[in-house]
């Protein structure tokens, strides 16, 4: 912070009576400076200011001699290098003069500090504005896709395995089952004579038989 406060402090008009010391601190950016007739100190809040993120500053200004400091004070937020910025004209409140700045780049910025005591007087503090966070609610919903992608790729791999596992046959299964031995083919048989009839018993009773006498 303090380097990037040193190359913003480049864009400083001139003149060590005009420069507000910026000093960090956790909850803000103390701001102090003083010269024979005028005090000023308040903070810049965030520490860190950021792109797009409201910034608020909060200043009190007395006199070291004389009646107290009334007048309004002219802030300006601009980038450095610009002539131009935010500008608003604040009266003072209970004690301190208040203002609200929403920085629209990232980069080193000015708030101009312009008031009249016995003479005008313009004070610059110089700062940087940081990069825009990524909404915590837009992180947090790509945390959550990413871990629904990773789920669905577990799921889906698993899945897959399954399937295969079911469709794969059994180990035994899968062994080719050897084919039977060819069975011989049959020789062919010799032709049997057909045997010799029996004679009828008819007929060998009749051979037998005496023969009738005349």
């Amino acid at each position: 912070m303090l380097a990037t406060a040193a190359v913003a402090d480049s864009w400083l008009p001139r003149g060590p009576s005009d420069q507000i010391e910026v000093a960090p601190h956790e909850d803000g950016l103390e701001l102090s400076w003083s010269d024979t007739e005028e005090l000023l100190k308040g903070n810049i809040r965030p520490a860190v200011p950021r792109k797009g993120e409201p910034l608020h500053v909060s200043l009190e200004v007395g006199s070291f001699e004389g009646a107290p400091f009334e007048g309004p004070l002219i802030l300006t937020l601009r980038e450095a290098g610009a002539h131009h910025g935010q500008s608003v004209t604040v009266k003072r409140g209970a004690r301190h003069w208040e203002a609200t700045f929403t920085p629209e780049t990232e980069g080193p910025y000015l708030l101009d500090v312009g008031f009249r005591t016995t003479r005008h007087k313009v004070l610059h503090a110089a700062f940087t504005v940081g990069a825009s966070p990524v909404p915590r609610m837009l992180g947090w919903g790509v945390l959550g896709l990413g871990c629904l992608a990773l789920l669905g790729y577990t799921v889906r791999n698993l899945l897959k395995g399954d399937a295969q596992k079911e469709r794969s046959p059994p180990a035994s299964a899968a062994e080719p089952t050897p084919a039977p031995p060819p069975e011989p083919s049959p020789e062919p048989s010799a032709v049997s004579e057909p045997a010799a009839a029996d004679p009828s018993p008819a007929t060998t009773e009749a051979e037998n038989k005496p023969p009738v006498e005349q």
